[in-house]
């Protein structure tokens, strides 16, 4: 027992230390009868309370203070990271919503995002669609009051984490790739926001890549100083300067000019840099300029624009065409030609439905208004007319073979060599076609009748004039075709890897081919080591007939990358050199979808990430499927200070 004097009541000293009961009288106020003193001591020293007490007291100091120090931080540390645990399994979800919407090209935000809204946007109406299934989710969503993940600023935190974790990635394949290619083009978005586009070709494990990077606003200075500038700063960015071998761009004056052209003063910094103009460009404007040329063929183009045109203005017309032809005719744009190509082929094949569709339009003419009625009279008499006839059939034999040639040289696979081989077999189709000219002549008088009308009282022998016309046009055809290809001498190191030719190079090296390599780039290949390699190459049946992308695959599958590293490297340079600018071309198409009259307000930083998303998607998914996105996002994410713990201890 202990006493106090200032309260003059007796305690229970072990009691008043270690108790879990504090209601008894010998802890809480004392005690003061000396009458009943005896009597209630020992039943409190029976009581089991004052036992565990008692116990307690006597072991006091037996258990380290350090060690229970160290329990107490371990049961924090514990809680710590299952509570961390919990948080990024949240802000998973909330990155497969931004993935989502991002991959898909999906607004975010709505008009109204009040708690009264029928329609909050795609983001939280996505999110909510989740909580009904994900319990986590939705506790979170109706408790959270610190961190809930619906706000605009973590919707862009998020979007940009996952678009950094995705350029890391492609930045890690640019580093460990041997050479890169840049490609840029400049268009302007809903905003009237000129922009620019930055895609680099290089090669991996997996063949060939052509990954869209970003876009930047190049509003204020367009001038070729000023984009060259920023084309250096992006490969700096990149950490590629050093790796570039070619550049390409369209036929724009600012771009390919060989003065002061992007082009050039890119060649000034790299002296390597390679310029491509655009093959799928230089094709378009090969079949438009030779048909511009001749009188005869521009009237004819302008019929078939405004028979395209013609259904265009109605609806009603639209329906009639898929009623009776059940095809529809493409429209025609000044900067895809193969747009015309297509439309040539397709009222080639649909003569015959549209001669009736026209018909109908005039038997039916009440049905129609006057417009209508006089085009349709005007197009049943075109396309009776043998000139027109004779035309459509010319220019259908040569695009037959064209259109094919336009989706080769805009299919980022094909390497140069193969594109150069199918322009070369384009030039043979075309000169051969000369050869066609009596039975596209006489077909057409089967079907239409002789030629006849102011052309047939013109000139002396029709047949003759229509010849000369048949000539004409395939000679300007293969003019521009080889006027516009013909400078290819750089690129003669491509024969090296033409598996057409293994057969002759056993016998006969290609020394002209290795000695142009040499002078483009020398400084990149150990030439003596690659001149070996090249020999076992040809003359060893495991090589036989391989393209350089199937050479590429071959020796990363065989592991002879490390063996043969001079051929690696020149498989990776012939397979880096562009094409065309198709990719980019189809990241203006991205651009359109994501940065619409709605959306028009989309920052610069948000609009390059979610166009990486939408354009890179193939990436994305890589990156969950090999669970190398979420980890890298959520530190991404956590760079900023947050007020909920997203980091393990």
């Amino acid at each position: 027992m202990t006493g106090c004097k200032k309260t003059n009541r007796l305690y229970c000293w072990s009691c008043l230390l270690f108790t879990t009961d504090r209601s008894s009288t010998w802890v809480s106020s004392g005690f003061v009868s000396l009458t009943n003193l005896t009597k209630s001591a020992h039943r409190h020293q029976d009581s089991a309370a004052h036992l565990q007490a008692t116990v307690s007291l006597k072991t006091f100091g037996d258990t380290r203070v350090d060690l229970q120090l160290d329990e107490q931080r371990r049961n924090h540390i514990t809680a710590h990271n299952n509570k961390v645990r919990q948080n990024r399994e949240i802000l998973k979800r909330l990155i497969n919503v931004v993935t989502f919407l991002g991959k898909q090209e999906l607004a975010f935000r709505g008009h109204d995002e009040g708690k009264d809204s029928e329609n909050k946007g795609n983001y939280l109406e996505l999110l909510e669609f989740l909580a009904e299934y994900d319990s986590p989710l939705r506790c979170h969503l109706d408790s959270a009051t610190v961190f809930i993940g619906t706000s605009s600023k973590i919707q862009n935190d998020l979007i940009q984490s996952v678009a950094d974790v995705m350029t890391e990635a492609m930045r890690e394949e640019v580093r460990n790739t041997p050479f890169v290619s840049v490609m840029v083009d400049e268009t302007t978005d809903v905003s009237n926001t000129a922009q620019m586009s930055y895609v680099l070709r290089y090669t991996t494990d997996g063949g060939v890549k052509e990954r869209f990077f970003q876009f930047g606003d190049v509003s204020g200075d367009k001038h070729a100083e000023a984009i060259a500038g920023r084309v250096l700063e992006f490969l700096e960015d990149c950490a590629c300067t050093n790796k570039v071998i070619a550049q390409c761009y369209d036929g724009a004056a600012v771009m390919a000019s060989g003065l002061n052209g992007v082009q050039a003063k890119i060649k000034e910094k790299i002296p390597q840099a390679l310029f491509v103009h655009c093959y799928a460009h230089s094709l378009n404007l090969v079949m438009s300029q030779s048909a511009a040329k001749i009188k005869e063929c521009k009237i004819f183009f302008s019929h078939l624009s405004g028979l395209a045109a013609f259904f265009s203005k109605s609806a009603k017309r639209t329906k009639l065409l898929d009623e009776i032809c059940q095809r529809r005719l493409p429209r025609v744009t000044p900067t895809r030609w193969n747009f015309s190509s297509r439309l040539v082929c397709t009222v080639y094949e649909r003569r015959e439905e549209l001669l009736e569709l026209f018909e109908f339009i005039v038997d039916n003419h009440n049905d129609f208004d006057d417009d209508a009625v006089h085009s349709a009279d005007g197009y049943m008499a075109l396309l009776t007319g043998f000139e027109f006839c004779f035309l459509l059939a010319t220019f259908n034999s040569v695009f037959a073979y064209s259109n094919v040639l336009f989706g080769i040289l805009q299919n980022k696979e094909y390497d140069m060599q193969f594109c150069l081989s199918s322009i070369d077999d384009f030039c043979s189709t075309t000169e051969r076609e000369k050869a066609k000219f009596d039975s596209i002549y006489e077909d057409t008088v089967r079907e239409v009748g002789a030629p006849s009308g102011r052309r047939a009282r013109r000139v002396g022998d029709v047949r003759t004039a229509y010849q000369q016309l048949h000539s004409e046009i395939l000679d300007n055809i293969l003019t521009q075709l080889r006027n516009r290809f013909k400078d290819h001498e750089k690129l003669m190191f491509l024969a090296l890897l033409d598996p057409k030719k293994f057969a002759s190079y056993r016998e006969n090296f290609p020394s002209s081919a290795f000695q142009s390599l040499a002078e483009n780039y020398g400084l990149h290949f150990d030439l003596p080591r690659l001149k070996t390699e090249l020999t076992v190459m040809y003359n060893m049946a495991n090589f036989e007939a391989r393209s350089p992308s199937d050479l590429l695959h071959f020796l990363t599958l065989k592991e002879l990358t490390e063996s043969m590293p001079q051929l690696h490297h020149l498989t990776c340079l012939v397979l880096t050199i562009p094409v065309s600018t198709s990719s980019v071309e189809r990241s203006f198409s991205a651009l359109k979808r994501i940065k619409t009259h709605a959306r028009n307000n989309t920052g610069q930083d948000r609009l390059g990430a979610l166009a990486l998303m939408s354009i890179e998607k193939g990436l994305l998914l890589e990156l969950k499927s090999k669970d190398k996105l979420y980890d890298a996002a959520i530190t991404h994410f956590t760079k900023k200070d947050r007020r909920m713990d997203f980091v393990f201890m």
